[in-house]
C-alpha cells in the first residue's frame, strides 16, 4: 500500500514535490509508523524500482520462443515503450536522481545495464543472421532506449500541451499505444536490412499482446 500511495504521489507532485509526511497521510499512516517501514523516501522509490523489472522479464519470456531478431526487437521496443508511458514516474526524473545518488540507487544502474546488454544482445543475433544492418550494437541499444525514454515524456506531457491548452506548443492526445507501435516500426524498420521486411513483421507483432499486466511499469 505504502508503495503504491507514493508512485501516485510521485506522478502527481513529483519526486522532489512528494514529502514523507504526504505519503504518511495518503496511506493513512502515522508518520512514525511509515518510519517504521522506510527510513528515508529514497528507500520508497527503490522499492518502487524493485518491482517494477517488467521489461527484463518481458525479454527472459522471449529467449525461447519463436521469434526472429527483428520481431523479437519489436516486440521488446514496444512492450518498453508501454512500460515507460504507463508507469506512476517519470523515467527522466528517477535517472537525474539516480545519477545524483549512483550508490544509493545501484540496483536501478544494474538494471538499466543488463537491458542495455539484452537489447544489444538481440541486435548482435540480428546482425549474424543478416537480418539487421552492421551497427555498433551497444551504441544502438542505447539509442533505441533513448527514443523511448524521449517518447514517454511526450505522452506524459501531453495534458498540458493539448490542442486547446493555451500555450505555444500543442500536439494531439495520442494514446500510450500509439507511442509504443511508432517506436517500435520506426526503430526496427532504420535497423532492417530490407526494410520493406517491416510489414512482415508488423504483422506478426500484432498477432501478440504484449501489453503490460495493470499497474506494471519499468520504473
Amino acid at each position: 500500500m505504502i508503495i503504491g500511495v507514493a508512485a501516485r504521489l510521485f506522478a502527481e507532485r513529483g519526486y522532489a514535490g512528494t514529502t514523507m509526511t504526504a505519503i504518511a497521510r495518503e496511506a493513512g499512516l502515522k508518520q512514525q509508523s511509515l518510519y517504521y517501514w522506510f527510513g528515508r523516501k529514497e528507500q520508497i522509490l527503490q522499492a518502487t524500482l524493485a518491482v517494477n523489472r517488467v521489461s527484463l522479464d518481458f525479454i527472459d519470456s522471449l529467449a525461447s520462443g519463436p521469434n526472429s531478431p527483428a520481431l523479437k526487437l519489436y516486440r521488446v521496443l514496444r512492450y518498453d515503450t508501454l512500460q515507460l508511458c504507463l508507469s506512476a514516474i517519470d523515467f527522466n526524473e528517477i535517472e537525474q536522481l539516480a545519477g545524483k545518488q549512483p550508490d544509493a540507487f545501484a540496483d536501478f544502474w544494474c538494471d538499466y545495464q543488463q537491458l542495455v546488454q539484452c537489447l544489444a544482445g538481440i541486435i548482435q543475433d540480428g546482425i549474424a543472421q543478416g537480418q539487421l544492418l552492421p551497427v555498433d550494437a551497444e551504441l544502438g541499444a542505447l539509442g533505441l532506449l533513448s527514443f523511448n525514454e524521449g517518447m514517454q515524456k511526450r505522452f506524459r506531457h501531453r495534458a498540458r500541451h493539448r490542442l486547446d491548452a493555451d500555450v505555444p506548443f500543442r500536439y494531439r492526445d495520442y494514446e500510450a499505444t500509439d507511442y509504443a507501435n511508432f517506436v517500435a516500426w520506426t526503430s526496427v524498420r532504420s535497423l532492417l536490412a530490407d526494410s520493406a521486411e517491416i510489414e512482415l513483421i508488423q504483422q506478426q507483432a500484432t498477432r501478440y499482446e504484449d501489453a503490460p499486466p495493470e499497474g506494471d511499469a519499468r520504473v
